[in-house]
């Protein structure tokens, strides 16, 4: 078992993490890539919500491998994070002397 934070802001993430880990055991993050959810409503759909422009896969692995330096276990992607940015983080993971296990 593992505590995630997941489907919000990657500076979200970065601001939480250091309280799910103060928490113990394996913790890790899957941002998203909206500019914002304010205009999701309850039982809505992610149509009505707009991709980031400064989020492409370089970014997203600069700030993933942030929160592995932090202590982040798994990293992963969720909404507007696709197969470009997972393999961008995955490569500047490996770069970076870390062990990738479960890639899906």
């Amino acid at each position: 078992a593992a505590r995630l934070i997941n489907c919000c802001r990657p500076e979200a993430i970065a601001a939480a993490l250091p309280e799910l880990i103060g928490l113990g055991g394996p913790v890790g993050a899957y941002a998203n890539g909206f500019s914002s959810v304010e205009a999701l409503k309850h039982g809505g759909t992610v149509e009505v919500l707009h991709a980031r422009h400064d989020l492409d896969p370089d970014a997203y692995a600069g700030h993933a491998v942030g929160w592995v330096e932090a202590g982040a276990d798994i990293v992963g992607g969720c909404c507007e994070v696709g197969p470009p940015h997972i393999a961008a983080l995955r490569d500047r993971l490996e770069q970076a002397g870390y062990e990738i296990s479960g890639v899906a």
